[in-house]
């Protein structure tokens, strides 16, 4: 008698375990670790001497002059977040490496239920442009003036996560996705005047280190706040925390 009622008070620990999974919680998706690192943004590749700066790809994207900046149909190839979903235990720190220039982040709250198409189809079309390697398949948001209209951002219980107004004067707050109530955290990177990668001979690489230690148990939207960024080339991310 006593090994059966172990056999069952067994299976009714290891219920709620399977009744979150089938609740789409994903905080429990991959195996945590005690310290987390992502790349925020990608590095365009390195120049090939003569030329001061490699293109993204061929025509059309920029073979010269402002590469990986915001006339760049191909700048949004850069616009990463790498991984773009990673697991800690409660009290470990992520810490995001900026590359590049333009970049702006920013930390919410989220459901656990919330996925990336969840917040993705709010923003600019219904596919997701880190999954794309030719500007042909962004077309309807590259470059799309889109990013300057106001955004509601919810997650999948429908709670408001982020209201964006509409860009009417290019300037902060205006020219970000900024919205001040929920978020845990905003840094920014380094702005530099094309909008991608430093300029030659500068030695700046844009690669600040960013740390944030998250102290309780949840799944975050990592985001970056650059508008063209986050509502056009659905730049952000995923930190999910568990323990105790």
């Amino acid at each position: 008698m006593r090994f059966r009622f172990m056999l069952v008070a067994a299976g009714l620990i290891a219920a709620p375990v399977v009744i979150l999974a089938q609740n789409g919680d994903f905080t429990h998706q991959q195996a945590a670790t005690p310290n987390a690192h992502v790349d925020f943004g990608v590095l365009p590749p390195p120049a090939v001497p003569p030329a001061p700066q490699a293109p993204l790809g061929p025509l059309p994207c920029l073979q010269s002059g402002g590469i990986g900046g915001p006339n760049d149909p191909c700048s949004f190839l850069l616009h990463h977040l790498t991984p773009e979903e990673v697991t800690i235990d409660k009290g470990g720190q992520v810490t995001f490496q900026i590359h590049g220039g333009g970049h702006a982040m920013a930390i919410y709250e989220v459901s656990k239920n919330t996925t990336r198409d969840d917040i993705g189809t709010l923003l600019c079309g219904t596919n997701d442009p880190t999954r794309m390697t030719d500007p042909a398949q962004h077309s309807a948001c590259n470059l799309s003036p889109q990013a300057n209209d106001p955004h509601f951002i919810s997650d999948a219980k429908g709670d408001v996560v982020l209201e964006v107004p509409a860009n009417v004067t290019n300037l902060h707050p205006d020219n970000r996705a900024w919205y001040e109530p929920g978020r845990l955290m905003s840094a920014g990177g380094v702005q530099f005047l094309n909008g991608g990668a430093a300029p030659t001979g500068t030695g700046a690489t844009g690669g600040q280190l960013i740390t944030y230690r998250f102290l309780k148990t949840g799944r975050y939207l990592v985001h970056c706040m650059n508008r063209v960024h986050f509502l056009n080339d659905w730049m952000f991310g995923f930190v999910n925390v568990v323990g105790e």
